[in-house]
């Protein structure tokens, strides 16, 4: 009787398994029979979601597959219309990446990346250059764009040869302008009210960044003077060309000129009309935006112990975050937490001079003992870490085993020029000194000349 119960439990439990089973099957069948429909319903959806017509693609989205394109017609029996995918460099993206995000088959993007090899340099890449693609009735490429900044537009075109890839020209108008203002509170309000892009102040001020600091040492009255290119496509500003003349004349009489001048060795540095760089070997601040808290002293009341101290430095109060950079070339000796003076910067310089950074937000990523870094180099951002009471960095200079006022000590010029250099630069910056001149000083930004260019692979530019 147990033997007779243990085989009817048997035969039922593989009529179970057997029935699941062809269940199952019917079910994958019947699926397999339905999902060409479900697939196309699903492509219609990506359709109507994503673009609204073939003609108005929607830069930034997932597109749907080549494939699907190459079967879109004229319903009228014409010939088949020729879609136009775009898209938008995201952050992080390689063209590789975003086609990718385009359904763009493999074999088509790495014939657009080697194509445009030629003509770009593909480290510049930057988040919202954008790109259109143009495909015909049959899914191959018929036309490629790449865009970045208005100054950069390449074609890739299908031919005889294989993909090839073009750098469209660029038409532009140029118009040599004097600007001059006179300074009421800040160079960066005077040069707002002239309706200057803040690209140009900054230019200006790193002209002058060994002789004075625009933060601190600038006073009401005085005044500037420069001359510089600015470049227009279609009536807008695209950037401005380098400065080709700077002056700034203080309220004390003392006047600061600066001439751009292309070396035998192939730098563009500024000089002063008897052929003396402007620059020093070290900037006045190495703050670009920054105000005075505290100055150099002996007996000052600490802030927050309340104590009478030296200060050996000063302080440059400043938003978190913003960049600081080295004073001079050299070498990093020491990077870290240190104390009161928080996060700390200190560069060993030539002739036994080093410079101290504190109270960082953070450091330049990858900057570490033995670090070598040029004038001007983004060490770290300004925070307000150790001792504090706000955002701002303490700066320090030091010559042997002093401290200095970085504000009263002249640093030496850091170049000269002599024999067949000075007599050509002389004959160059001649008409440059006399257009910069504020002897005859107009507030108005006044317009030198006018002409239109072409830009070309051959014939570039260099903006701010």
């Amino acid at each position: 009787m147990r033997l007779f119960k243990h085989l009817r439990f048997s035969i039922f439990v593989v009529t179970g398994i057997f029935l699941v089973s062809a269940l199952v099957g019917h079910l994958y069948r019947v699926g397999q029979e339905r999902r060409p429909l479900l697939q196309a319903l699903l492509d219609r959806t990506d359709i109507l979601l994503h673009q609204s017509s073939p003609e108005q693609p929607q830069a930034g989205r997932d597109f749907i597959p080549v494939e699907q394109y190459a079967k879109s017609g004229d319903p009228q029996g014409g010939e088949a219309s020729a879609p136009l995918i775009s898209g938008t460099i995201r952050r992080g993206e390689s063209i590789d990446v975003s086609l990718r995000r385009q359904s763009i088959s493999a074999e088509m993007r790495l014939a657009i990346i080697a194509a445009l090899k030629s003509q770009l340099d593909f480290k510049r890449i930057k988040p919202q250059d954008t790109y259109t693609l143009q495909l015909d009735r049959n899914g191959e490429l018929k036309d490629f764009s790449y865009q970045s900044g208005p100054l950069t537009v390449l074609k890739v075109k299908n031919s005889e040869d294989g993909y090839q890839a073009s750098r469209v020209p660029i038409e532009l108008e140029r118009k040599e302008v004097k600007v001059s203002g006179e300074i009421k509170s800040s160079l960066f309000a005077a040069f707002a009210d002239k309706d200057e892009d803040m690209r140009l102040v900054y230019a200006f001020a790193d002209v002058f960044a060994s002789k004075i600091d625009f933060n601190t040492e600038i006073q009401p009255g005085d005044r500037f003077s420069l001359v510089v290119d600015k470049y227009y496509k279609n009536g807008v500003l695209v950037g401005y060309g380098k400065i080709a003349a700077a002056q700034y004349r203080r309220v004390n009489g003392q006047v600061l000129e600066g001439y751009l001048f292309h070396t035998a060795s192939g730098k563009d540095v500024y000089y002063d009309q008897n052929g003396e760089g402007v620059g020093t070997s070290f900037l006045r601040s190495p703050v670009p935006i920054g105000r005075l808290t505290s100055k150099f002293s002996y007996h000052r009341r600490h802030p927050i112990t309340g104590q009478i101290r030296p200060h050996l430095g000063v302080d440059l109060a400043a938003p978190i975050g913003t960049p600081i950079m080295a004073a001079a070339d050299g070498r990093v000796v020491e990077i870290g937490p240190n104390k009161g003076f928080g996060n700390q910067v200190i560069i060993a310089h030539s002739g036994d001079y080093k410079t101290y950074y504190a109270h960082l937000s953070r450091f330049r990523p990858g900057l570490h003992p033995g670090s070598l870094v040029t004038k001007k180099e983004v060490i770290g951002y300004v925070g307000e870490s150790g001792e504090a009471t706000g955002p701002h960095l303490d700066y320090r200079v030091q010559h042997h085993t002093v401290f200095l006022d970085p504000f009263a000590t002249t640093f030496k010029t850091q170049d000269v020029l002599a024999g067949r250099d000075l007599a050509r630069f002389r004959q160059e910056v001649r008409g440059l000194a006399t257009l910069a001149d504020m002897r005859d000083f107009t507030p108005e930004t006044q317009v030198l000349k006018v002409s239109n260019l072409t830009l070309t692979k051959e014939h570039s530019i260099t903006t701010l």
